[in-house]
């Protein structure tokens, strides 16, 4: 893997009298895909070191800075780390003299963070079990025999299910738990597994499933692989992954400096070239391919077949629906 933990990358050079920073994120595909778009690019143009290093997440980013030893600087947080991150008083607040994202719509431009980055969960399905497609009512229609998966989350899913009932995205916080618990009880006997992302890409690839709804990212994975399938931004919903620096980090100025290179159009537009997740500055959807930025997420025209994951409201409501959760899958 090209971002394993502690991989560097930095230019020959003017290395020693450069900056560094560390950036903590996933590992896997992702990072790699963000080494290609943006650490490396980053280290070239800077003469920086840049340390990618893995295990980003709301615990840990607490349990660094509760402790005082903090060793990253620039973490990629999802939208619902992120709030809980921002609540706990973790973050330092983005020095916008240094980072420049005019181009990011201005509810992405936050106190603590700027969201970079848009991925989508997205309906799925065998193109020879259903030629004429899927829609997500059909998903929550019992007459409709399909093996189906789905993630083992609550959110996401609860969206899925409202959306596919017909509530519109506009309507759908605060959640309705009951009605979203009722809705995927009427397929719950033809789910194989609420699986984890991994697990989803892999029942597509092994032939094991009909149906899904999982990331876009995984899916469009699969199909690479050679899945006969398709998906829809019907019933989609997306989601919002942001940069942000933690309080207290050790090379902040050279975290403020990275995170403006990140955010421009330009790098933004090498991410999606990388895998399939979708810019957050418009300018940088005018820099691809048409046909490749037609279908990422965070594109106008997906973006409103679906709805926007509300991750305050997640944030606020997660542990009581979570313990719901929980208990329905297990009955």
């Amino acid at each position: 893997m090209i971002a394993a933990i502690g991989a560097t990358f930095v230019t020959a050079g003017n290395a020693a009298d450069s900056g560094k920073v560390v950036v903590a994120s996933y590992g896997g595909s992702f990072q790699d895909a963000q080494t290609k778009a943006f650490f490396e690019p980053y280290a070239k143009a800077t003469g920086a070191t840049v340390t990618g290093t893995t295990g980003t997440g709301y615990a840990k980013v607490k349990a660094m800075v509760t402790s005082g030893n903090i060793t990253w600087d620039v973490i990629s947080a999802d939208a619902a780390a992120y709030e809980s991150e921002v609540k706990d008083d973790l973050l330092q607040p983005i020095d916008y003299s240094v980072v420049k994202a005019d181009g990011i719509p201005a509810e992405l431009r936050t106190k603590y963070g700027v969201g970079y980055m848009k991925f989508a969960q997205n309906l799925a399905w065998n193109k020879d079990k259903f030629p004429n497609g899927l829609t997500p009512a059909q998903f929550f229609d019992p007459s409709v025999k399909a093996r189906r998966v789905m993630l083992a989350l609550p959110y996401y899913n609860l969206e899925f299910a409202l959306l596919a009932d017909g509530v519109k995205p506009a309507d759908l916080y605060p959640l309705d738990v009951d009605r979203g618990l009722k809705v995927i009880d009427r397929i719950k006997d033809q789910i194989v597994g609420f699986k984890p992302p991994s697990d989803v890409q892999a029942l597509i690839q092994q032939g094991e499933v009909d149906a899904a709804f999982g990331p876009g990212g995984r899916l469009n994975n699969a199909i690479k692989a050679g899945a006969n399938w398709a998906y829809t931004y019907d019933g989609s919903v997306t989601v919002v992954e942001y940069w942000a620096v933690l309080k207290g980090a050790p090379n902040a100025a050279e975290a403020m400096k990275f995170i403006n290179f990140a955010v421009q159009p330009e790098q933004q537009a090498e991410l999606p070239k990388q895998i399939f997740y979708g810019p957050t500055n418009m300018d940088a959807l005018k820099l691809l391919d048409p046909a490749l930025a037609k279908g990422l997420p965070g594109n106008p025209e997906n973006e409103k077949l679906g709805g926007v994951l509300n991750s305050k409201w997640w944030n606020d409501n997660l542990a009581s629906v979570s313990t719901r959760w929980s208990t329905y899958i297990m009955q």
